[in-house]
């Protein structure tokens, strides 16, 4: 229930306050990482991250899990779905 309440939030923050999402994807990778302006402030507000400016650790494990990507390019998947095997085996294997 938290990864799936988590992650309505997070696609929330990315499809309405993209630069929210970035600074709280890179407060999860980075524990020196600042917030630029308010939007620690605003994070705060919504419960994803502490008053010290850190984000709840159930968070940054859901964050850590979900964000794909760098700079713009930032992306969500889901840390639940299945992933497709590193080699999927073909008929002739089976032989």
């Amino acid at each position: 229930m938290l990864v799936s309440t988590t992650m309505l939030s997070l696609k929330t923050l990315l499809n309405e306050h993209p630069i929210a999402f970035y600074e709280l994807v890179m407060l999860c990778r980075d524990e020196n990482h600042v917030c630029f302006g308010n939007s620690g402030m605003w994070l705060q507000g919504e419960g994803l991250i502490e008053a010290n400016g850190r984000p709840h650790e159930c968070v940054q494990d859901i964050v850590l899990a979900a964000a794909e990507g760098e700079g713009l390019a930032l992306a969500l998947r889901n840390p639940l779905a299945e992933q497709p095997p590193e080699t999927a085996p073909t008929a002739r294997d089976a032989r």
